[in-house]
């Protein structure tokens, strides 16, 4: 590691935040040295974000923001502008929670790349390109070169989150605030992700603020640990001490509710209608292809196989869950069930009822009975529509209540989901990102859904609240006979709640088969590889054996247009589990 300098990198002193009335962090402390990693925890609403945003100077001018915060020995409280535009990118960047909500729409992700580069060095528009296809590797974007002119639109959730990631590490900053960067990230991404971020602080001795509700990534990956609770810092200290010997009864509530893998593998689940022989949704044949445009003419020059042949059953009462790496399909099976991607062939039956796409009486009614609780709460929800009026409206829209009962159902389903009926009033930027995740699971059920396809339904969500919200949906199954669609990369949640697993690799199903054998005895190596890679919250396990596996390229889902799929031959190694070759 590079000599380290005896200032700390970044210096927070007596760090006091307000808006308006409201005073949301107090006397906050704490300095990072160069190599060295902070990890802030605690629940959505805490104050972590807040306090990295008041660093990199991005706060609303309404903020009254008071004490020192000195980063790179320069002040950056009443800073002036040009100061902080100096600071940022080059001294210290920032890796944001909600990537899409961060990227440019209009801008191809290289350009935003380039954006940075050539901002703080004298590169050339050519030498940025090149340097922007090196860092997109590096990140593991499949394909790097091509997908350089793509727009976010284009990409999925964890891609989008690599793209942060490959724009924050542009400049080489000393300090990297990372805010929640591996919460959209699948197990195996998300441990590569890790690896890359401390090989990036081996190399330079970046200084990285660690953002995350995730204990488990915590104790991988910190030196020291701050837990924070209503803006307060309650504690800090070394990652083993806090760990072994919480100080706090909050941190020790924080620990014990990370979800382990292996534990809820003997949990009894209500069983499911399996047995009665007929499912409430089955897909035959999904085929999901987006086209590649390129040439002057931007003529289709070939297809994104994203989903491939899916075939399966959904049963009355069942949870199956999804799980596979970021960009494997997983979401784009969820829209497509929906018909919000359109599918390029298949079957969908639900309730007995074939669902055609070009009969809009067909997409209502599976719309009704089948809602979708999607992975970016903020742009899934109107920032300038009140809750009220969010959750009101699919009842509006069906004609299947009054205001004043819709609204009424709404205060009831906050409260369900761990919020205030009194919120009702509120706009979507008026909550943490947890926070809104809980508004969108609340729609999802307003309309007393059959079905309910949660992708990244609770990725969100601290560990407190993220039990709190899988114990709801269970217990909502449970109530209402609920069927879930369950798209998520969290391998203990997703043993928590499962009947049946579903791995996909490359838009097809690899695995398929109850919960206890695909996570407790994986068959296929892609599944091997998942299940290994899931952090373990333990801060004495040799991190080197978590990181330090051999990164697995993964190859490029496009394919020229005459490409023709093989077909893929499954065996049964058990009951109702069943294996590629």
């Amino acid at each position: 590691m590079p000599e380290q300098s005896r200032d700390p990198v970044v210096d927070v002193r007596k760090l006091n935040i307000a808006f308006g009335k409201s005073s949301v962090v107090h006397d906050v402390d704490f300095r990072i040295n160069a190599g060295e990693t902070l990890a802030v925890v605690g629940e959505s609403g805490s104050g972590k974000s807040v306090t990295s945003m008041a660093i990199m100077g991005l706060l609303p001018k309404g903020a009254q923001v008071n004490g020192s915060i000195r980063l790179g020995g320069q002040e950056v409280i009443g800073a002036s502008e040009r100061t902080m535009r100096s600071l940022r990118g080059e001294v210290a960047s920032m890796i944001f929670q909600e990537p899409m909500m961060s990227l440019n729409p209009v801008l191809t992700v290289g350009a935003q790349v380039k954006e940075m580069l050539r901002q703080h060095s004298d590169l050339s528009d050519a030498e940025a390109t090149r340097e922007g296809i090196r860092l997109f590797d590096r990140v593991r974007i499949p394909d790097a070169a091509r997908r350089f002119r793509d727009y976010p639109h284009m990409f999925s959730g964890g891609m989008r989150q690599r793209i942060m990631i490959a724009i924050a590490l542009a400049c080489s900053p000393r300090l990297l605030i990372a805010d929640e960067p591996t919460t959209a990230l699948d197990v195996t991404i998300q441990a590569q992700i890790l690896d890359l971020l401390n090989e990036v602080q081996r190399e330079s001795g970046t200084a990285i603020l660690f953002v995350t509700h995730d204990m488990g990534v915590v104790a991988n990956m910190a030196d020291r640990v701050m837990v924070m609770r209503s803006g307060y810092s309650l504690e800090t200290g070394p990652v083993g001490e806090i760990f072994e010997r919480p100080g706090h009864d909050y941190t020790k509530m924080l620990i014990d509710a990370v979800p382990r893998l292996g534990e809820a593998r003997h949990v009894p689940l209500k069983p499911s209608d399996a047995a009665a022989g007929k499912p409430i949704l089955s897909v035959r044949n999904l085929v999901t292809r987006f086209p590649v445009k390129g040439g002057a003419l931007r003529r289709t020059i070939g297809q994104v196989h994203a989903v491939e042949g899916l075939n399966f059953d959904l049963y009355p009462g069942e949870t199956l869950s999804f799980v596979g790496e970021s960009g494997c399909g997983k979401s784009t099976t969820g829209r497509s069930l929906l018909f919000l991607n359109q599918p390029n062939s298949g079957e969908i039956v639900f309730d007995g009822r074939e669902v055609k796409s070009s009969n809009p009486s067909d997409v209502s009614y599976l719309r009704r009975n089948m809602q979708m609780v999607f992975q970016d709460p903020f742009s899934s929800l109107d920032p300038k529509q009140r809750i009220g009026d969010i959750l009101s409206e699919p009842l509006l829209c069906h004609g299947l209540a009054s205001k004043a009962e819709a609204r009424e159902k709404g205060e009831h389903l906050l409260e369900r989901v761990g919020l205030e009926a009194g919120m009702i009033s509120r706009l979507p930027h008026e909550f943490s990102g947890g926070q809104r995740q809980r508004i969108c699971i609340a729609r999802a059920l307003m309309l007393d859904p059959k079905v309910v396809i949660a992708d990244e339904a609770v990725s969100a969500l601290d560990v407190s609240v993220k039990a709190q919200v899988v114990d709801l949906m269970v217990d909502l199954q449970e109530e209402l006979g609920l069927s879930y669609l369950f798209i998520s990369h969290d391998m203990a949640i997703v043993e928590r709640v499962s009947h049946r697993v579903a791995v996909m690799y490359m838009g097809e199903i690899v695995e398929i088969g109850p919960r206890d054998a695909v996570i407790g005895n994986p068959k296929h190596e892609y599944t091997q590889r998942l299940m290994a890679a899931v952090p373990d919250p333990d801060p004495t396990t040799d991190r080197s054996q978590l990181m330090g596996a051999p990164v697995v390229e993964l190859p490029s889902p496009i394919r020229n247009l005459d490409y023709v799929p093989p077909a893929r031959q499954f065996r049964q190694v058990g009951t109702d589990h069943l294996v590629a070759d």
